[in-house]
């Protein structure tokens, strides 16, 4: 009977038929969103997530050849664009954390008066950020400690971690590139 419902579905779609994308869209929306915060809790991340699946869905809608079914397709399509999403996120934490790196060397080699006031102006960006970003960002890039030993230490997901440190990344940035 499922099987039957989905080639329904399927071929309406690939026919440009709006209201059974509307349907599938309403029916599902909130299912994949809560599924997903088993793995994020960042709902912005979650719901981006979902709608580009959904804007995927349509755009690619005539190409579409489903194997199992049309539930288990957007259940999978969603795991692997929140994975997607979070690799990206990661290669840009390293890239910045390079940058991060990069200006701390740059600083060490300026004269003593320069480098006192880049350490100074570090310190006070540090010193601006908000609560529990700056105290993630201290745990993970001063103390050395790794993301899974700073959400033990604070109760928090290693998800949430990584958000931190994110936001301290740019923070910091912002903060040192106006000054």
């Amino acid at each position: 009977m499922q099987q039957h419902t989905d080639i329904f579905i399927l071929n309406s779609l690939k026919k440009g038929d709006k209201k059974i994308f509307d349907k599938l869209y309403s029916s599902y929306y909130q299912k994949l969103c809560s599924f997903l915060l088993s793995y994020c809790q960042d709902r912005d991340i979650i719901e981006d997530v979902v709608q580009d699946v959904f804007l995927n869905l349509w755009a690619k809608r005539l190409e579409i050849n489903i194997q199992t079914s049309l539930n288990a397709l957007l259940y999978r399509s969603v795991y692997n664009k929140l994975m997607d999403k979070y690799r990206h996120l990661r290669l840009k934490n390293e890239m910045l954390s390079s940058y991060y790196h990069t200006a701390v060397m740059l600083a060490m080699e300026k004269e003593d008066d320069q480098l006192k006031k880049r350490v100074q102006l570090l310190q006070r960006c540090m010193e601006e950020l908000p609560e529990r970003c700056g105290e993630v960002f201290v745990r993970g890039k001063v103390r050395g400690l790794n993301y899974r030993e700073i959400s033990e230490e604070l109760g928090i997901s290693v998800k949430t971690v990584e958000g931190h440190i994110s936001r301290a990344y740019r923070l910091l940035k912002e903060c040192l590139d106006k000054d």
